[in-house]
């Protein structure tokens, strides 16, 4: 794998691991890079899949999905309103 290569896609990212295990299976790369590079795999796979459930998430909400990524009153969602009666009935 060079190392000025650039990583631009995620067909790149599989190829490099792809060519990474090739190594790894001929005792060119040590086992600790290699333990490093699995670590760094899964969180990159981790990122990936969370991509892709945003993107999962704005096709199931259709038109309402279309602001999911503007969301900024983390924190400060309504739990209760006033006008609406509680368990109690008050």
């Amino acid at each position: 794998m060079a190392l000025n290569e650039v990583i631009r896609t995620t067909g790149d990212v599989r190829r490099n691991l792809a060519q990474a295990m090739s190594e790894i299976r001929a005792g060119e790369m040590p086992v600790q890079k290699a333990m490093a590079l699995a670590a760094l795999a899964k969180e990159i796979t981790a990122s990936m899949q969370t991509e892709v459930n945003i993107a999962k998430a704005k096709i199931a909400l259709g038109d309402n999905g279309k602001r999911l990524g503007d969301i900024t009153h983390l924190g400060k969602m309504l739990i209760q309103d006033e006008a609406a009666p509680t368990l109690s009935g008050e």
